[in-house]
């Protein structure tokens, strides 16, 4: 019993330094599904989740069964290897641990600021090619989305900014863009809105939060238009912290370039 008792107190101890790791990731939130739905994971078979020696990182996004898209600061420290991490696809679970491929090579683009979180975006290439079930690549957008268009996002991240327990099931909700002018003026004096940024969410009730990073941003059309990458700090589906995406659009020729020598 006593030492059922100490490994519960190790158990929680480590969940609070896990906790405070992901919050300093960007320098601000780790964005997270809040005001979603429960899915199955093959209504978003591009879906998939990124693993650094066991722990889960971030979400990503298939694009070709060598490659996968997601946020270049989901995997900023220099001391990390490649095959330091593992991507899973075609699972609805977190604890689903089928479906594994190590990464090859780590891209990130020559623009990319870790500070400022400019061109936040990295391509992964796998030793082997993830496919099966459940399991499909996601088409490229070339247009950026419209103001007051709606994407949806899909995510494994925190559901409520006040919870630190990752949900099970994977999560999706859809997700308003504002307009720029409107972007840059709920975030002035915070960070500053470079032209690969975008805002979205639902004031007040659906919005992008902790954990949740390198996940897909889906237009109407089925297609990748951007990746979850940050937001004010500890604040979620507020009317005045939206959550921010790096636009693919604006990286396409960078993305499409790499994926033709790496990703076939």
């Amino acid at each position: 019993m006593q030492m059922d008792l100490l490994l519960l107190l190790l158990l929680l101890l480590l969940g609070n330094c896990a906790a405070v790791i992901l919050d300093r990731v960007d320098g601000g939130r780790v964005p997270r599904v809040v005001g979603g739905q429960r899915i199955e994971v093959n209504t978003q078979p591009h879906m998939v989740n990124i693993r650094r020696r066991g722990d889960f990182q971030c979400g990503g996004s298939l694009v070709s069964p060598r490659c996968v898209l997601t946020a270049a600061h989901c995997l900023q420290a220099q001391e990390h290897q490649p095959a330091d991490y593992v991507v899973r696809g075609g699972v609805t679970y977190l604890r689903d641990m089928r479906n594994a491929r190590y990464v090859n090579r780590i891209l990130l683009p020559s623009g990319y600021n870790r500070s400022t979180l400019d061109q936040d975006v990295a391509l992964l290439q796998l030793q082997n090619p993830l496919q099966g079930a459940h399991i499909e690549p996601i088409r490229l957008a070339r247009q950026a989305p419209r103001a007051g268009s709606y994407v949806r996002i899909s995510g494994w991240g925190l559901t409520d900014e006040r919870s630190r327990q990752l949900p099970n099931q994977l999560h999706s909700v859809q997700v308003k863009v504002l307009s720029r002018p409107k972007c840059q003026q709920l975030y002035q004096g915070y960070r500053n809105l470079t032209a690969s940024m975008y805002c979205a969410s639902v004031a007040g009730h659906k919005d992008a939060c902790d954990a949740d990073s390198g996940g897909p941003a889906v237009n109407a059309e089925g297609q990748l238009v951007g990746i979850v990458s940050w937001g004010r700090a500890d604040r979620c589906a507020r009317e005045d912290s939206p959550g921010v995406y790096t636009s693919v659009p604006h990286l396409y020729d960078w993305i499409a370039h790499n994926m033709r020598r790496y990703c076939h």
